[in-house]
C-alpha cells in the first residue's frame, strides 16, 4: 500500500518552527546535556629538570639507608672538659658564672625572659675518646634528656680543624630514643666558605652577614658516608649523651679543637658563631650581677663548653682553649683490649701502633 502525504504549505512550516524555539527558550525548557562550545584547553605544565620533549619521569620511592659499620663499645677517654654548671643557683634563676658572650662561651641553660631552669641542657663534663675511625664524644648533664617535656634539644660537638678559631665542623643530633646507636636526628654541618666567625673568629661581629655552616654534609645516614656520625643514649652511666663521628668525615686532621654545646632554643647551624647575630643587648645575659643586660633574651636555652685541644698538647694562647690543667705530653698513648677492658700505655718515644691522636705522660 502506497502512502499519500499533502504537502504542507510553506507557512505553516515557518511557523511550527518558531514554536519550536520559543518553547526551548522558556524558563523549564532542558539544559542541553553538553556545551555546545568545548572547554578551553590549559596550557601543559612543564616538568622541572626535564628536557622538553621527553616524559617526565616517575618519582621513585627514597631508598632505605644501609648501614656496613657502627660504633662499637667504647672505653676509657682521651681527652675531658669540666664546665660551669648552675645545678646550685638554677633555681634562682641565675647563671655563676661561665658565660661570655664576647668570647661565645654561654651557660644559658634557661628559658628567655623568666629564667625557668633547664638541667638537661646544662652540661657538666664533655669527654673525648679516639678509636680509628671513630672518635667518640660523651656528655654528662645535670639532669637526663628524659627531663626535656615537650622541647626538642639538640646536642653536639664543634670541631676547628685547622686551629685558626673558626669552626669547621658541627655534629649535632636530636634525643635518640635508647642506648643503641642510631644515626636518625643526627646532622654534620660544613662551613665550605670559611666564614664562621664572620671577621673576628669567636669574638662578637654583630651584626654581621655570614652564613656560618651552610653545607650540610650528612643527615640521618644521607651523605657520602651513611656511617658518618651516630648518636645514642648512654648506656649504663657512661654519659648521658654519645656521639660516634667517623674521623673521615672531618678529613682525617691529626689535630684539632673541640667543645661541646646544648641547643634548644636558636638551634641555627647558620648563624654560627651565635655573637655575630646578636648584640650584647639584644641576647643579654645569665648574670645577675649584669644589671643592665640580666635575664636573657635573644640567645637562650643553650650551652656550650671551653674548647679543647686533641693530638697536641696547647699552649694556652689558642682560640677559646680551656684554661684547665694538663700533664706535659712526653710520648703517644697506645691501647689495647684485653678481655673486653681497654689497657692503655704511653709509650715514650711514640712508636708504630701507638695513637698518634693523643699525647700523653708516662
Amino acid at each position: 500500500m502506497r502512502l499519500h502525504f499533502k504537502r504542507a504549505p510553506l507557512a505553516s512550516v515557518v511557523y511550527l518552527l518558531l514554536a519550536l524555539t520559543l518553547a526551548c527558550a522558556l524558563p523549564g525548557g532542558a539544559a542541553p546535556s553538553q556545551p555546545t562550545v568545548p572547554p578551553a584547553t590549559l596550557p601543559a605544565t612543564a616538568a622541572t629538570g626535564v628536557t622538553p620533549g621527553e616524559p617526565a619521569l616517575e618519582a621513585s620511592p627514597t631508598a632505605p639507608v644501609v648501614h656496613i659499620l657502627a660504633p662499637a663499645e667504647f672505653y676509657g677517654l682521651d681527652r675531658y672538659i669540666n664546665d660551669t654548671v648552675c645545678e646550685v643557683t638554677g633555681a634562682q634563676g641565675r647563671a655563676p658564672g661561665g658565660d661570655q658572650i664576647s668570647l661565645n662561651r654561654y651557660e644559658r641553660p634557661f628559658q628567655a625572659s623568666t629564667m625557668q631552669y633547664l638541667p638537661f641542657l646544662d652540661i657538666k663534663r664533655a669527654e673525648l675518646n679516639h678509636e680509628a675511625p671513630w672518635i667518640y664524644i660523651a656528655l654528662w648533664l645535670i639532669a637526663p634528656p628524659s627531663e626535656r617535656g615537650e622541647m626538642q634539644p639538640l646536642y653536639g660537638v664543634e670541631f676547628d680543624t685547622d686551629i685558626d678559631g673558626r669552626g669547621d665542623f658541627l655534629v649535632w643530633g636530636s634525643v635518640p630514643p635508647s642506648s643503641v646507636w642510631t644515626t636518625d636526628g643526627v646532622q654534620v654541618w660544613k662551613d665550605a666558605n670559611d666564614d664562621v666567625g664572620a671577621t673576628n673568629p669567636l669574638a662578637p661581629d654583630a651584626p654581621a652577614a655570614s652564613s656560618g655552616y651552610e653545607t650540610t654534609i650528612f643527615s640521618a645516614g644521607r651523605g657520602d658516608d651513611p656511617d658518618g656520625a651516630w648518636i645514642r643514649l648512654g648506656p649504663g652511666g657512661a654519659g648521658d649523651i654519645q656521639l660516634a663521628i667517623k674521623e673521615s668525615l672531618l678529613g682525617s686532621p691529626p689535630t684539632f679543637m673541640w667543645n661541646a654545646w646544648t641547643d634548644a632554643g636558636l638551634q641555627q647551624a647558620g648563624w654560627f658563631d651565635y655573637n655575630d647575630h646578636f648584640t650584647s643587648a639584644e641576647a643579654g645575659s645569665p648574670l645577675v650581677e649584669m644589671k643592665d643586660l640580666y635575664p636573657i633574651k635573644a640567645i637562650f636555652a643553650l650551652d656550650n663548653t671551653c674548647r679543647e685541644a686533641f693530638g697536641f698538647t696547647p699552649g694556652g694562647t689558642e682560640p677559646g682553649v680551656c684554661q684547665q690543667a694538663r700533664p706535659p705530653a712526653t710520648g703517644c698513648l697506645h691501647c689495647v683490649i684485653l678481655a673486653a677492658t681497654k689497657v692503655c700505655t704511653c709509650l715514650v718515644p711514640c712508636q708504630a701502633g701507638a695513637n698518634p691522636g693523643t699525647p700523653c705522660s708516662p
